[in-house]
């Protein structure tokens, strides 16, 4: 399987566009243009050489914006512009924010090696991914050698919780109480995508993975992909994320499933001991004995 008659005189779209966007340019709107620029500077990382036109698709806003944006992010060295193309891509400074805003215990380095071991064990793809307030991200993906593949969950992707089964994996590891607030505050956005989502079946799956250590996605977000995943937690218990294989359903139903879940926990636990190896060598120098 290869992630909305008048009797006044006409207006120009183009004009409403940018009187609106002036009115959120002003001071009351500053908020909304630091999103903007947030938003537009994620969506340029994401797609890497792309255009204004398409830039203005992805976000709604109107190409003058678009443009006077991007202006200001090239002035920082956030965004460059191609000289031969004029697409757009991430600057150097982005590249330098990126090394020092590494996720918890680097631990996307840290999981290379295992991600690689189990997209070769399952010849299926290997996915990390953070938990990131209500959300998780993708930070690293590793396909097999298996020709047919789902291709539903990439590097950068951004997914309320409870959608995938990284999701399912994490939640497993929260108090019921914590549960129920994420499942709340996600509740809207959740539906708006996926109105036939069954969150009490999310409930039962979460309760499944709590027993047996690992979840199941059973094509809940997309028909078809199917997950396992194992969560991952610092030196602390606290969950920081977790570990999946993704496959298409015909090998991840019955008992491939249990197969699969013992090396993923293996290097689940794995990559444990790994955060809290390098957690005990960035310590303070004798405050082991303290």
């Amino acid at each position: 399987m290869n992630v909305v008659k008048s009797s006044k005189l006409p207006v120009n779209p183009a004009s409403v566009n940018r009187d609106k966007d002036r009115l959120s340019d002003a001071p009351h709107g500053s908020s909304k243009s630091i999103l903007r620029a947030m938003n537009l500077l994620r969506q340029v990382g994401l797609s890497q050489n792309i255009g204004l036109t398409n830039l203005a698709k992805l976000t709604g806003l109107s190409k003058p914006t678009v443009h006077r944006i991007l202006l200001a992010l090239i002035k920082t060295g956030l965004v460059k512009q191609n000289s031969n193309d004029k697409q757009y891509s991430l600057g150097l400074d982005a590249y330098l924010l990126g090394q020092l805003a590494e996720p918890p215990h680097n631990i996307h380095n840290l999981a290379r090696d295992g991600m690689s071991r189990l997209a070769d064990i399952s010849g299926d793809i290997a996915f990390l991914s953070i938990v990131q307030g209500t959300s998780t991200v993708c930070l690293h993906r590793e396909e097999g050698k298996y020709p047919i593949r789902t291709h539903v969950l990439n590097v950068g992707d951004r997914h309320p919780m409870p959608m995938g089964a990284a999701s399912l994996a994490i939640l497993s590891c929260l108090p019921e109480a914590d549960v129920n607030v994420i499942l709340k505050i996600n509740s809207a956005e959740v539906m708006s995508k996926f109105p036939d989502f069954d969150m009490e079946r999310i409930r039962r799956l979460v309760v499944n993975a709590r027993q047996q250590g690992w979840a199941l996605n059973p094509g809940l977000v997309f028909p078809g992909s199917w997950a396992i995943s194992a969560p991952v937690r610092d030196p602390d218990g606290r969950v920081l994320g977790a570990v999946t294989i993704a496959a298409i359903e015909s090998r991840l139903k019955g008992e491939r499933q249990c197969v699969l879940a013992i090396p993923l926990m293996k290097e689940a636990q794995k990559l444990e001991k790994l955060i809290r190896n390098a957690h005990l060598a960035i310590r303070p120098s004798g405050s082991l004995l303290g």
